[in-house]
């Protein structure tokens, strides 16, 4: 049977095993927005080299310092996911926002994040969004049986905490279409899911830009002209903007939650953020 990783489970600590494996991969600094009571920033924090995690919310913010008090390569802080705050561009190898990107404005938020990555840096958002279609509605309505009976598992098994949430829940303001045409017009190449939890998952690997000598600019310009507008002659399907599937697979990501997760340790002072 499936098993949390740190014995708390609900719809969004489901996915916190994967995201967990993903940060182990750059094993370096994560910035987690609303970031709650800390729960992912603690499991984030055994594979990082830092965790910093913002939340506009006070209590979750108070909450957090206690579950962390005792993890010295984390920081958490009072904020809104905006310049204000103080962030330093291109300083953070991993971005999370788990139940949070429906609460901010969507293209300011993309925006925002396609600047705090550094390059090759990876984010992972775990959101929600409004049914729209038919096929939506149909899958909304599906998933609360499924997460009905998760729920009841986990209860038994003495895993279940609801979700923290210190405020009224905020309906979702997008569409999956939505947050599927953000991507595509700020992160080229992003992978979007959905399914039975009434969660979808987005991932973007930020490019590496890599330096090119000058001399050589013009040839590379044109030869990569010439292979696009073969490559787009003999399959349009290339090129799309934003790989969007609609595989619902949670329960295999449950399963998943067995599989062990390395850890580092965390090398040197954990940088604080103002």
């Amino acid at each position: 049977m499936p098993t949390d990783v740190g014995g708390e489970w609900n719809r969004d600590a489901a996915y916190h095993p994967w995201i967990q494996r993903i940060a182990a991969e750059h094993a370096g600094d994560v910035l987690d927005v609303g970031c709650g009571d800390g729960l992912l920033a603690l499991r984030l924090a055994e594979v990082s080299r830092s965790v910093v995690g913002i939340d506009k919310d006070p209590v979750a913010i108070a909450q957090a310092h206690k579950r962390l008090s005792m993890v010295p390569n984390t920081d958490v802080a009072v904020s809104e996911f905006g310049t204000e705050w103080g962030l330093t561009p291109e300083s953070y190898d991993v971005i999370t926002m788990v139940s949070v990107l429906h609460e901010l404005p969507l293209l300011p938020a993309l925006a925002r994040v396609s600047e705090l990555l550094k390059p090759g840096g990876t984010l992972i958002v775990v959101g929600q969004a409004s049914a729209v279609t038919l096929v939506e509605r149909a899958v909304q309505w599906a998933s609360v049986p499924y997460s009905r009976a998760l729920q009841l598992f986990y209860t038994w098994r003495g895993m279940y905490r609801p979700e923290f949430a210190s405020v009224a829940p905020v309906e979702p303001a997008y569409s999956f279409a939505d947050v599927t045409d953000a991507a595509a017009e700020l992160l080229p190449g992003a992978e979007l899911h959905r399914g039975l939890l009434g969660r979808y998952r987005l991932t973007w690997a930020k490019p590496v830009t890599v330096a090119t000598p000058e001399v050589d600019l013009g040839a590379m310009a044109a030869a990569s002209s010439e292979a696009r507008a073969g490559a787009a002659s003999a399959d349009d399907s290339e090129d799309a903007r934003v790989l969007a599937r609609d595989d619902v697979d949670e329960l295999s990501h449950l399963f998943d939650q067995t599989r062990e997760v390395p850890t580092i340790e965390p090398r040197g002072d954990a940088r604080r953020s103002a």
